[in-house]
């Protein structure tokens, strides 16, 4: 890459990375809070499901669609496009709704307050699609600030709630509205920055078919491969829920979004701007040194902060935390290699949607649930202990996300090599 584009890569990086870091040391910092003054990993347990649950969904309300607004850029085509995303989450979230009422209040017997959990599913699902979908509205417009600042919000306004239900003696359900009202402040944050930018299209019902045509790869490929590969944390947390308890649950879940947190400080800032980066490179090289110049210094970042990591003592946040939270640092350390090697693939994810491989990578996703789903089964038939069990599912994930940097390498040489063939 030349120095000018780094440096123009790295500012717009920056930006988002300044933001995300605010937003995850609030995140952090009322984590720890409410975790040792507050609530217990049995406690912890059906807030994550819950959210897990609005996750799987939330990933698909707009079919994927919102991907495309990158690769438009006309405006009016833009708008379009987001107006059919907006009305694709309404739909999108009252399905998500019934699923969980028809399902998951019955079976998972760790929910409770099913009325309660009933009326929120929806609104949680709508809220997290319409974050999503103005992500990538905002991102291609390099409106990187209003993405920072709306991080921020999100962050401030669901940790003080959260603390102040807290105060109040909530149960879960303290959390999920705490969670919730946070989601709805970032959503306002949004709204009232695309008002003050754009004014609302009208329906133009041609050009909308004509969008979801050019697009159709996303709805019918990207759309439930995403659903799938977003499951997988959500069976995974039921499984151990259902065979090991609550509190086991409930740490492993913690230690996903602990380590989730760490990622997502930089992940998500670097992709989503390397997303916007690739889908102006039409040049099939400059895409493989692009993609080969950020593996090498993601790895290197990722090595180091692994070996950190390894190095902390195991009894750091039992001391932070108290006794209820014993072996929440084993727990984080047994599934760190996973989440290092996932950091590294998420980052650069968006490669395969520019190369247009959405159907190739619907099958990997498949793979990945059978893959996951065969190390719980053999796990449990074979062994019946929770931890050993925790290591198969590691490992497994940790093969995944190296196949998926393959993959993508894979992809990009055969897209370099028949460039070059036909010229």
């Amino acid at each position: 890459m030349k120095k000018k584009e780094t440096n123009q890569f790295l500012k717009n990086v920056f930006t988002i990375f300044s933001g995300t870091t605010i937003a995850q040391i609030i995140n952090f910092s009322a984590l720890v809070i409410l975790q040792r003054y507050f609530y217990s990993p049995e406690e912890y347990a059906p807030f994550r499901l819950f959210f897990e649950f609005t996750a799987v969904f939330s990933s698909i309300a707009a079919l994927r669609l919102e991907s495309g607004l990158i690769l438009e850029r006309e405006d009016h085509r833009a708008l379009s496009l987001l107006r059919i995303c907006l009305k694709y989450s309404l739909y999108i979230s009252l399905i998500g709704g019934i699923l969980f009422a028809f399902y998951f209040t019955n079976e998972i017997k760790v929910f409770q307050y099913e009325w309660m959990l009933l009326l929120l599913m929806p609104f949680a699902i709508f809220a997290n699609g319409i974050i999503q979908i103005s992500r990538q509205f905002f991102t291609r417009s390099k409106n990187f600030i209003t993405i920072t600042s709306s991080r921020i919000i999100h962050s401030t306004t669901g940790s003080i709630s959260q603390i102040i239900t807290g105060m109040m003696n909530f149960n879960f359900v303290g959390l999920i509205i705490g969670r919730m009202i946070g989601l709805f402040s970032c959503d306002l944050n949004y709204i009232i920055k695309y008002f003050q930018e754009y004014s609302w299209v009208n329906s133009d019902k041609k050009l909308e078919k004509e969008l979801i045509e050019k697009h159709r790869k996303f709805i019918w490929f990207s759309s439930p491969g995403v659903f799938v590969g977003n499951s997988i944390n959500l069976i995974t947390l039921i499984f151990f829920t259902h065979y090991y308890g609550e509190q086991f649950s409930g740490l492993l879940a913690a230690a996903i979004q602990y380590l989730g947190l760490l990622i997502m400080m930089f992940s998500s800032s670097f992709a989503q701007v390397y997303y916007n980066e690739i889908a102006q490179i039409t040049d099939p090289s400059k895409l493989f040194k692009s993609y080969t110049y950020w593996l090498k210094r993601l790895l290197i970042l990722t090595v180091v902060g692994w070996g950190v990591l390894i190095l902390i003592p195991s009894s750091i946040l039992t001391t932070i935390l108290g006794e209820k939270w014993a072996g929440l640092m084993d727990t984080i350390k047994i599934i760190s290699p996973w989440m290092a090697v996932m950091f590294i693939a998420s980052s650069l994810s968006y490669i395969f949607i520019r190369l247009g491989k959405q159907k190739e990578i619907f099958f990997f996703d498949i793979f990945h649930l059978i893959l996951i789903v065969f190390a719980l089964v053999i796990g449990q038939y074979f062994l019946k202990n929770e931890i050993q069990i925790l290591y198969i599912v590691t490992g497994m994930q940790t093969i995944f996300y190296i196949l998926s940097i393959s993959l993508a390498l894979k992809f990009l040489l055969n897209h370099l090599k028949n460039t070059n063939a036909s010229d």
